[in-house]
């Protein structure tokens, strides 16, 4: 017949058995949260990535433009400085025929 210590014996195996199920699960289930936070990881680091391109991208046009902008101004600058001496010399000239 069954004694105490069998029953003990049979209630700890029992115990094992449900403590070594327990400890499966939690092993499967920290193993999934590891992989989803790996995924996130994963997506924030190609968002991040496009992020860049997009950043640099849009940094080179407004390079490209700021360069156009400077050309245009320095253009601008030099006709400026070409009109003003026009105008200084037909000044002079008209001053010079007035005086005649």
């Amino acid at each position: 017949m069954l004694e105490a210590k069998d029953i003990l014996l049979i209630v700890l195996a029992f115990c094992a058995l449900w403590f070594t199920a327990f400890v499966c699960w939690l092993v499967y289930q920290i193993a999934a949260i590891l992989k989803n936070v790996n995924d996130i990881v994963a997506d924030a680091h190609e968002t991040l990535g496009k992020m860049e391109r997009a950043l640099s991208g849009i940094r080179g046009r407004f390079d490209h433009a700021v360069s156009g902008l400077m050309l245009a101004i320095d253009g601008g600058q030099k006709i400026m400085e070409l009109l003003g001496k026009r105008r200084e010399r037909v000044a002079t000239k008209k001053s010079s025929s007035k005086k005649k």
